[in-house]
């Protein structure tokens, strides 16, 4: 069976759905406008009601004094209050007709999408395969297809871009915290030179050991944005040494608090060096991913467009089968007709 019988056989469900979509159509733009009309009703209502409110608040704690006045002073508030309580009467009533009107809108646009899912179903169906008697209809199918498996490959990169970024700013808090720590231990490094104190030397071992674990924690978001974006370059040696905290207390003297400041400043050297890395791979993923934003984006924009007129274009396929134009011939005759 051709595509043109298959039309025909489907014009009388085809005329039920594309009648519904016409009629809801105009619910696209309604719902928006309704929700914009629903709110500015509901603010003008709310501050109206906090006006009457703070009256009679401020009626309560200055109830003696308000009751002195006499006279146009008090029939003026008394009138003002009035007007805000009549106006706030005819808001209320205005924001629950802008509830029903965005209610009634809402309905017809649930109805507009559910008809437009029905139609869209529809065409495919006429439209399954190859349609070699409209290759137009064909290649705008194909172009789509196209643009939506572009939006996937570009979704997947985003993805992986987003979290091998968001693990390299992990990596670079942790490269600050170790930073901290590393400078803590040379300060009571250099406070145990002068003092040559047990607790100078705990202290410096207490502060390695958190900038140890620090750069452990930095690696491990290394390594893990790394498996996500292989091409991401290497940012250098982590590893921070750390003495024998026995051997220290036990035998300190200058040449050893000398020998763990050389360490502690070359680790401090290590980490700094791996921190400008990172923040540079950083900047570098930044890029990347407002790029791929952007392509994402665009893509979404092309694939509506295109989406759209494929839609229109089947639509005028069946409407042209269903109610073909008049031939060439008597539209020709009937201007030539018209014009004599």
């Amino acid at each position: 069976m051709s595509l043109e019988q298959h039309i025909q056989e489907q014009r009388e469900r085809f005329h039920i759905l594309f009648d519904r979509l016409s009629d809801t159509q105009w619910s696209a733009t309604a719902v928006p406008e309704a929700k914009s009309d629903l709110a500015t009703c509901q603010t003008q209502a709310r501050l109206t009601k906090a006006r009457i409110d703070n009256f009679n608040v401020s009626v309560d704690k200055e109830y003696k004094r308000l009751a002195s006045i006499k006279g146009h002073g008090i029939r003026h508030i008394w009138y003002r209050v009035r007007e805000e309580e009549q106006r706030l009467v005819v808001l209320q009533e205005e924001v629950q007709s802008a509830e029903q009107h965005l209610k009634e809108c809402q309905n017809a646009y649930e109805e507009y999408i559910k008809t437009k899912k029905e139609l869209a179903a529809l065409l495919d169906r006429l439209f399954s395969g190859a349609t070699l008697s409209y290759p137009d209809e064909d290649a705008m199918e194909q172009q789509l297809q196209n643009e939506k498996e572009h939006l996937v490959t570009i979704q997947n990169y985003h993805r992986v871009i987003t979290h091998a970024f968001e693990l390299m700013q992990k990596a670079h808090q942790a490269f600050i915290l170790c930073h901290r720590a590393l400078d803590d231990a040379l300060n009571m490094n250099t406070f145990d030179l002068f003092s040559d104190s047990s607790f100078a030397d705990m202290a410096v071992s207490s502060y390695l050991a958190k900038a140890r674990n620090a750069s452990a924690q930095a690696q491990q978001f290394l390594n893990e944005a790394r498996r996500l974006y292989p091409n991401m370059r290497h940012v250098g040696e982590l590893h921070i040494k750390q003495d024998n905290l026995v051997f220290n207390i036990l035998f300190d003297n200058i040449w050893t608090d000398m020998n763990m400041r050389k360490k502690i400043r070359e680790a401090s050297n290590r980490i700094s060096s791996a921190n400008a890395a990172v923040v540079s791979i950083v900047s570098e993923l930044k890029q990347k991913l407002d790029q791929y934003t952007a392509d994402r984006d665009k893509t979404r924009t092309n694939i509506t467009r295109m989406a759209t007129e494929h839609f229109k274009a089947r639509i005028n396929i069946v409407q042209n089968v269903i109610q073909p134009p008049p031939p060439y011939s008597a539209i020709d005759d009937n201007y030539v007709n018209g014009c004599s």
